[in-house]
């Protein structure tokens, strides 16, 4: 409250007013005893003139035997003239300053010897003033050459005194009332300067809370109003700079934040300053908050894990300010690693690193997979072109071979040829898959049909291997709408892989369920089954389990790929249970209307079943 603006201005209304009577009832008493100093001294002057009357008549009367009493009566007569009155009283003193008579005959024998007393006495004027003494006197010295006295005037001021005190009555009822006056004059006017104050304060304290809503209201014309108008101005573009600043840095932090990419940022000291979500998943921290493993993470530590080396790095990229390195094996991935200049400061020294990292593990992945790809691609054709070539050059060799040999080589050429021809039509198959440039042909086609042709179809392969080929779906089985000739591949080759990987004389069954948007197609067999590390695989081109096994059973490790293919081109899903040394389960989910005639379709997930 003290330290108030309303305060300090009624404070100084008041101090003003204070100090303003007090200066005036000063001067009006020091006027007030000047002007009774001044005047008491006019009139001696004038009553004690060397040519007046009453010096005349003094001196004249000091030529008589009692010539003290006659003076005194001279100037009982000159009372008028001389203002003599109950404060001021006239004195006869002979030439050593002694009372001889006077008007105040109590106080005359003990009259102090004054200044001017002293100066009378050595025949000079006795008319100096002290305005702070109590009283005010004169004196004259007179002689006629025998004999000599001094006319001694004094006043006890009591009557300037009592002027004095009516003045510092009247003055001090004035302060009273001016002090009240001036507390409600102060007391407006400092309203009237504090509420626009206070409405700018607390519209600032607004501004400063981030609240940008609302306007100084100030219906002023004076400084006042334009400093309003100012304010208003200025939280308009310090909102306008702030939405600006804080649009981009939202932009900068959803893009930071959620990129797909991770990227952390270094002080040029190499000390972390920023990490963001795929960074921490990365490198195994927590999505939020700090821990100890993240306080000892700097720009060493993260080349470290990456097992980069901090002077490599570091030389090249002062060259370069930036670069990249390629194909880091990090914990199972392929990354690559683009390290930046980044400036985090007006100041140019403040130049830190950012490390963008790219998970390229898919890429990696696919151009180790196309390599692969090629490289079995040349063996498998290579070993029935290999086998081809024997034969023929073993009949060209020896042209008087017997015709049993003869046939029995040629007939070899044959079945290389045909498996040849498997492969290259299989690879055209995924060909055409992978560019979409296959000829679907939908049709909406009974799914008990489309399943009894299979299990026709493979029950004679299955006799061949001593095989119990069973069916479990009930008759009543929803239609489904796609393509029938290419669906039914797809359950050849899965039972087809069935009969050829479960030894002989083991069981296979093909069941089938409806769900709410489609069918779950089962074929499950008791063969050797398969290892839980090669299931992710099994959907790959020509991957293999057990490559020998896979040859010696004419297998190129490319119907699965095409069955995963044809199911995703319809829209569903394909998965294996498989337990090693005890079976495999092959499930198909195909959705009632393929998703090649309505994108919409939906796909059914493992957890569906």
């Amino acid at each position: 409250m003290y330290r108030g603006l309303h305060f300090k201005i009624i404070l100084i209304f008041v101090v003003f007013t204070v100090v303003l009577m007090a200066a005036v009832g000063s001067v009006m008493i020091l006027g007030s005893y000047t002007y009774y100093n001044d005047s008491f001294v006019s009139t001696m002057n004038t009553a004690f003139s060397d040519d007046g009357e009453l010096i005349g008549a003094l001196t004249d009367a000091l030529s008589q035997e009692d010539y003290a009493s006659r003076q005194g009566d001279i100037l009982r007569s000159y009372s008028g003239a001389l203002g003599i009155g109950d404060y001021r009283n006239y004195y006869v003193l002979d030439g050593q300053g002694r009372f001889l008579v006077g008007s105040d005959a109590v106080l005359g024998p003990s009259l102090e010897i004054t200044p001017n007393i002293v100066s009378a006495m050595a025949h000079n004027g006795g008319t100096a003033q002290n305005k702070w003494a109590d009283y005010i006197d004169y004196a004259v010295y007179l002689t006629d050459g025998t004999n000599e006295s001094i006319v001694y005037v004094r006043d006890s001021q009591q009557q300037a005194r009592a002027f004095g005190r009516m003045v510092l009555r009247i003055t001090a009822q004035t302060l009273v009332i001016g002090m009240a006056i001036a507390i409600v004059l102060a007391f407006f006017l400092s309203k009237a300067i504090t509420s626009p104050i206070r409405s700018l304060t607390a519209m600032a304290k607004q501004i400063a809370a981030g609240d940008y809503s609302e306007n100084a209201d100030v219906n002023s014309n004076d400084e006042l109003g334009t400093l309003s108008d100012t304010i208003n101005n200025m939280k308009d573009v310090i909102k306008t700079t702030i939405d600006q600043k804080t649009s981009e840095q939202r932009k900068f932090e959803t893009l930071f934040v959620y990129l797909n990419d991770a990227v952390v940022v270094f002080d040029k000291y190499g000390e972390l300053m920023h990490i963001n979500r795929m960074a921490r998943k990365t490198f195994g921290m927590p999505k939020h908050g700090y821990n100890e493993d993240m306080q000892s993470f700097n720009l060493s530590a993260m080349l470290a894990r990456l097992g980069l080396d901090y002077m490599t790095v570091t030389e090249k990229y002062k060259d370069e300010r930036n670069c990249v390195i390629s194909d880091i094996i990090y914990d199972g991935k392929a990354l690559d690693v683009t390290f930046a200049e980044f400036r985090y400061s007006e100041d140019k020294a403040n130049r830190g690193i950012m490390c963008v990292i790219h998970d390229n593990t898919d890429r990696y992945e696919l151009d180790k997979s196309r390599r692969e790809f090629v490289s079995d691609v040349s063996h498998e054709l290579r070993t029935p072109l290999t086998a081809i070539q024997g034969a023929v050059e073993t009949m060209q060799e020896y042209p008087d071979l017997p015709q049993e040999m003869r046939t029995n080589l040629l007939g070899m050429a044959d079945e290389e040829c045909k498996r040849m021809s498997r492969i290259v039509g299989d690879l055209l198959v995924l060909s055409r898959l992978d560019n979409k440039r296959t000829a679907w042909k939908i049709e909406t086609f009974d799914t008990c049909d489309f399943l009894d042709h299979v299990f026709e179809v493979m029950s004679v392969d299955a006799k061949n291997h001593g095989h119990t080929l069973s069916r479990g779906y009930p008759d009543d089985l929803p239609s489904l709408t796609g393509d029938k000739e290419k669906l039914q591949q797809v359950i050849v080759n899965i039972v087809s892989n069935s009969i050829k990987y479960t030894p002989d004389g083991g069981r296979i069954a093909i069941d089938a369920k409806p769900t709410e948007s489609g069918i779950v197609i089962c074929v499950a067999d008791n063969g050797s089954g398969i290892p839980e590390k090669d299931i992710p695989r099994l959907f790959e081109r020509f991957y293999r389990v057990d490559k020998a096994r896979t040859s010696d059973a004419g297998g190129s490790g490319l119907g699965l790929a095409i069955v995963k293919e044809i199911v995703d081109a319809h829209g569903g899903n394909v998965w294996v249970q498989s337990v090693l040394n005890e079976g495999t389960k092959m499930y198909v989910y195909l959705p009632y209307r393929t998703s090649l005639t309505d994108a919409d379709a939906a796909s059914l997930t493992k957890t569906d079943i």
